[in-house]
């Protein structure tokens, strides 16, 4: 009789053991698996922040000691949700083997003088506010998610405009021009004025159907340039996280997500406007003594979109 009840003990027991182990797996999964959604290789170079929590897989997410603030070389970027919390994990180099980090716990390093003016500032922007006008027409994007797939970058080519003219403008003459960009972006204003639930009209009939679209006005000084730049950057990767977006610089074949409207005009044509090339480049050259490009651009939104 003894010998039967301690079987059937160990049999609980082991029972015990079985279910723990099958609720332990699932809790694991549930919390640690995490599914890629997107991916996107790059060439960058970061430093880790204090305290930062480096894994050796984005499955097993087991914990790795590395030397705090050291420079490691970032390969890859994963959009990735886990238990429907969506983060972004960037891939690193340190001493020849590959690790896994939260962009949050990495500080690009930026070369370029206006980016880098912008991160030693703490890569500021401001709030975005709304103002949605009822004058533009309402157009659902052509794609099979309904979504925009990128951005497109303008500049007014305006001298001495602001956001308040150019908008009053853009609303007055949008029945004879039938031009609208979803938001206006200067030194210290993001103002949407069109729901980006919706397309814009502002760089052709082949980009208009997938893009969000945003102007800015000229600025004539060092700090206002770059903080408009800033601001720009701050809108894009904002733009690009809550569509689930990686943040790449367009191509020839109609891919990636962050396009200038020159870009548009050559790859995919339906305009022939060039902006914001030159605005950036003179502004860059005649304020910071530099030069700045879309390859900048897309660097320093990427900065702001690992904040996020």
């Amino acid at each position: 009789m003894a010998k039967r009840k301690r079987k059937q003990n160990l049999i609980y027991l082991l029972l015990i053991f079985i279910v723990g182990a099958v609720i332990g797996t699932i809790w694991f999964h549930s919390h640690f698996t995490r599914e890629v959604s997107n991916s996107y290789s790059v060439n960058e170079t970061a430093t880790l922040n204090s305290g930062a929590k480096v894994y050796n897989s984005l499955s097993a997410i087991q914990r790795v000691s590395l030397p705090e603030q050291v420079t490691v070389k970032v390969n890859r970027y994963y959009l990735t949700s886990a238990n429907k919390n969506k983060e972004t994990f960037a891939r690193i180099n340190y001493n020849g083997k590959n690790y896994f980090v939260r962009t949050t716990d990495i500080e690009l390093k930026m070369d370029n003088t206006i980016n880098n003016y912008l991160n030693q500032s703490g890569l500021p922007h401001a709030k975005i506010t709304k103002q949605i006008s009822s004058v533009f027409e309402q157009r659902g994007y052509s794609t099979s998610s309904g979504n925009p797939r990128g951005v497109v970058i303008h500049d007014t080519g305006n001298e001495n405009s602001t956001i308040s003219s150019e908008v009053s403008y853009m609303k007055q003459n949008y029945s004879s021009t039938q031009v609208f960009v979803h938001t206006f972006i200067d030194n210290q204003q993001i103002l949407n004025i069109a729901d980006t639930k919706y397309m814009a009209e502002g760089a052709g009939p082949n980009a208009n159907p997938y893009f969000v679209q945003f102007e800015m006005p000229h600025e004539y000084t060092a700090a206002s340039f770059a903080n408009e730049v800033g601001n720009a950057a701050y809108y894009t990767a904002y733009i690009l996280k809550q569509n689930n977006l990686p943040v790449t610089k367009g191509t020839k074949d109609g891919g990636g997500t962050v396009w200038t409207h020159a870009m548009v005009s050559s790859y995919l044509g339906g305009t022939d406007h060039q902006d914001p090339v030159s605005y950036w480049s003179t502004s860059a050259r005649k304020l910071f003594d530099t030069s700045y490009t879309i390859n900048d651009f897309v660097e320093l939104v990427q900065a702001y979109y690992n904040e996020m």
